[in-house]
């Protein structure tokens, strides 16, 4: 998987092509087929590679699947996707007049998928890792229903001990008793790998309710995580008394998926990729998405800087 400011090889997939054409349409604008098919041979003749005329034979055949994805993106993302693919499908054209909330959250899903954030998290003086857990946070609440879901995030991007966000996120919920901890010893867990919940309340608050436990993660080397969220397990550790309901898990991730759809979904729960999330933003937290305009502002002047002189 490619980072910035590097570039994917031409026998890279579909996904991490489809989001090279993506960031060069942003950069300058309009890309076509035929210059991201020369940057990759470029690409290819620097490292003094052979054979550059079946790489870029390879790579041509492979864009009219990358457009294809793009498409499919478009189409997933509705009036959030900030592209447009030409009517032959040989060019992409960053919008440049569209700032839309939607628009805006795809741009920071995007640029928090291929920059590397262990190191390159920090912009604007905002994480831009632990903003994902608000974006999940405020789309889980949408995806259930904004007039009656609710929704908190748990995971780093609050401060407060572990304990005492037990405590608060049993008595939001209604449900769970408090904080327990099954060994005597003190406890070192940080969010026990639950970063935000939602759930559905009725007006009687008796317990028996939806709720979701989510995982977010930004990047791409994330497959490893699918299964570390438990809600079962966390339960048991950490709540004094079970909800009625066991909750649903959900794996919220800023990379656009296709491949091993199907396996991810059976490892990780309810999966919300980059589509899905911008999908169900409404942008209506204004704080949130001032956030998210800031960090991605800042990460992309450092993106382009980056890129301009490698």
């Amino acid at each position: 998987m490619f980072m910035l400011p590097s570039i994917p090889s031409p026998e890279a997939e579909r996904e991490e092509l489809a989001d090279f054409v993506e960031l060069q349409a942003w950069r300058d604008q309009r890309v076509s087929q035929r210059e991201i098919v020369a940057a990759l041979g470029r690409e290819e003749e620097n490292e003094g590679t052979s054979g550059c005329e079946d790489e870029d034979d390879s790579t041509t055949s492979l864009m009219g699947e990358v457009m294809n994805e793009l498409q499919d993106r478009a189409l997933a993302c509705g009036s959030g996707y900030p592209f447009e693919i030409n009517e032959n499908g040989t060019a992409v054209r960053f919008d440049s007049g569209s700032c839309s909330p939607k628009s805006a959250l795809y741009l920071y899903l995007l640029l928090s998928t291929r920059l590397n954030m262990r190191v390159r998290r920090n912009h604007g003086g905002i994480d831009g890792a632990l903003l994902l857990e608000k974006v999940a946070s405020s789309v889980l609440r949408h995806y259930l229903g904004p007039v009656r879901a609710r929704s908190t995030v748990f995971g780093t991007a609050v401060s407060g001990g572990f304990a005492a966000k037990v405590n608060s996120l049993c008595d939001e919920l209604g449900e769970g008793g408090g904080f327990k901890n099954l060994d005597p010893e003190p406890t070192h867990a940080v969010d026990g790998k639950l970063d935000a919940v939602a759930w559905v309340p009725f007006s009687d608050r008796r317990p028996g309710q939806l709720i979701v436990f989510a995982q977010c993660k930004t990047g791409t080397s994330w497959r490893d995580s699918t299964a570390k969220l438990q809600p079962d397990s966390f339960i048991r550790k950490w709540f004094r008394d079970a909800p009625i309901v066991g909750p649903v898990r959900a794996f919220c991730v800023s990379e656009a998926l296709k491949a091993h759809w199907m396996e991810t979904g059976n490892d990780a729960g309810l999966v919300l990729d980059r589509c899905r999330l911008v999908d169900f933003f409404d942008g209506s937290d204004k704080a949130l998405l001032d956030e998210v305009r800031i960090w991605t502002d800042a990460a992309w002047d450092d993106a382009r800087t980056s890129i301009a002189s490698a």
